[in-house]
């Protein structure tokens, strides 16, 4: 897992240094890239048949990376994102998601310029903890930000969002659980052709 996070992290690393030299001015096209802390609420296990509490998982915080190209509307963007959360547990292991959402934003002033913003999105999210779960199930977001121009193609993104699960099951089907949490999340934004 480590070797595929840094494997990401350098693609989206050359993506941002080499993106500006592409860049135009103007255009409604975007990518970004963001990293941060994921913090997963303590996971209440339940059964699949009676949905009686089995017990709980406690968590604690790791990283969350993701990466996004989309598009602006005049004050709406839609965009496409794909991103890896991870979370610890001395019960189960290491706690990974990795999704792929269709995101939708408003922004609340012109892009030009500081501008908070709401998102809210859905799509793919694929819970595994080895040896325990790997579950294929919806994914879900909701969060605000901010973006602070620093140039006319690029801007400082800091985020909250929080993110939840559909139900995941055990690789033994023996309990069930949502998973859900908060990320903080700081990263560039970058007009393109």
């Amino acid at each position: 897992m480590k070797k595929h996070l840094s494997i990401l992290c350098v693609f989206l690393f050359m993506g941002m240094i080499t993106l500006p030299a592409h860049a135009v001015v103007n255009t409604p096209y975007y990518a970004s890239g963001n990293i941060g802390a994921s913090l997963f609420s303590n996971i209440t296990l339940t059964s699949p048949t009676t949905q009686a509490q089995k017990g709980t998982v406690q968590t604690s915080a790791s990283y969350a990376v993701e990466g996004a190209l989309g598009r602006d509307f005049d004050g709406f963007r839609v965009e496409v994102e794909g991103g890896l959360q991870q979370n610890k547990s001395s019960q189960i292991g290491a706690i990974n998601v990795v999704s792929v959402l269709l995101n939708g934003y408003y922004d609340f002033s012109d892009p030009d310029e500081i501008s908070p913003y709401v998102t809210l999105g859905a799509g793919y999210a694929g819970v595994t903890a080895t040896n325990y779960v790997s579950s294929s199930v919806l994914g879900y977001q909701v969060g605000f930000g901010v973006i602070i121009p620093i140039t006319e193609i690029v801007g400082i993104d800091a985020r909250y969002r929080y993110f939840g699960t559909g139900t995941c099951r055990y690789i033994n089907n023996s309990s069930e659980f949502k998973l859900a949490g908060s990320s903080f999340l700081i990263g560039l934004k970058f007009k393109m052709r």
